[in-house]
């Protein structure tokens, strides 16, 4: 990881030149949003390969495809909706939520002059820091707790995106993810970005993703293919309020994969 010296975001423009193709601390930075300060502490650079990002990059990739494909469908509701901030999420562990944010995050950056930022709202299981091989640094948790007068954001290269990771402290209190703090980060986070994806919570095992729901726009849910109980989906869709849903994503459908569609991409030439 390189790093640049602390600096405070200027709100995102459409004329912004396409961040993937700069380092962050090239232009100058104007006033935080409102009295959340958001900075720049430089590129971070994933010490291993992250397998979801890199399908991106390759045009064979089916997955790639996919990910381009839900991108584009959440554009579609955002110009429809006026959304700007959505949290992935899952009925239980396990079902891919975290592999789904980071893709669509990478997804949504690669329309150029998009600034887009990945926050990791799992406070209890956070993993972002391990699947980048991130050295620990201070984030969510410890804005939220008070610990930090700035919320401290890095640009994932490869990726294009801005990441907030969960932290160190943990969560003592789930309440604070639906606290006034948390919804003036969020708030902040829309005038300075064009998009807010959040790694959030399982439904199920704790209540910390009902909590913050209304800070949210929206919610897509994340089932594993033949893994995720439909008792345990109908559960977490109960759970949320009904205009928060924004849709479902079935995540490892290899049968899926593996028919029609797969022969038609590779008949086109792609595969």
């Amino acid at each position: 990881m390189t790093g640049n010296a602390t600096r405070p975001l200027r709100p995102a423009r459409a004329a912004e030149p396409d961040p993937r193709h700069r380092s962050v601390g090239e232009s100058p930075w104007a006033a935080s949003s409102g009295s959340v300060g958001f900075c720049d502490e430089g590129v971070a650079t994933p010490a291993k390969e992250v397998v979801i990002l890199a399908t991106l990059g390759d045009a064979g990739s089916l997955v790639g495809e996919e990910l381009r494909l839900l991108a584009a469908k959440v554009q579609d509701i955002r110009r429809q909706r006026g959304m700007t901030c959505l949290a992935v999420t899952s009925p239980m562990p396990g079902e891919g939520k975290s592999t789904v944010s980071v893709g669509l995050a990478g997804a949504l950056a690669r329309e150029p002059g998009r600034r887009i930022l990945l926050i990791e709202s799992d406070l209890r299981r956070p993993s972002l820091t391990s699947t980048f091989g991130l050295a620990p640094a201070p984030g969510l948790g410890e804005w939220l707790s008070g610990g930090l007068d700035h919320v401290p954001v890095r640009l994932v290269e490869p990726g294009g995106f801005f990441l907030l990771v969960a932290g160190q402290t943990g969560i003592e209190r789930p309440e604070v993810l639906g606290s006034p703090r948390m919804d003036a980060l969020l708030r902040a986070a829309r005038g300075l970005f064009d998009f807010v994806v959040l790694d959030a919570m399982p439904i199920l095992p704790v209540a910390d993703a009902v909590l913050m729901q209304d800070l949210v726009d929206g919610f897509l849910l994340v089932v594993r293919s033949r893994l995720t109980p439909r008792d345990a989906i109908r559960e977490a869709v109960a759970r949320l309020h009904p205009d928060r849903i924004l849709g479902i994503v079935l995540n490892d459908h290899h049968e899926y994969q593996d028919s029609y569609k797969k022969r038609a991409y590779e008949r086109y030439g792609m595969g």
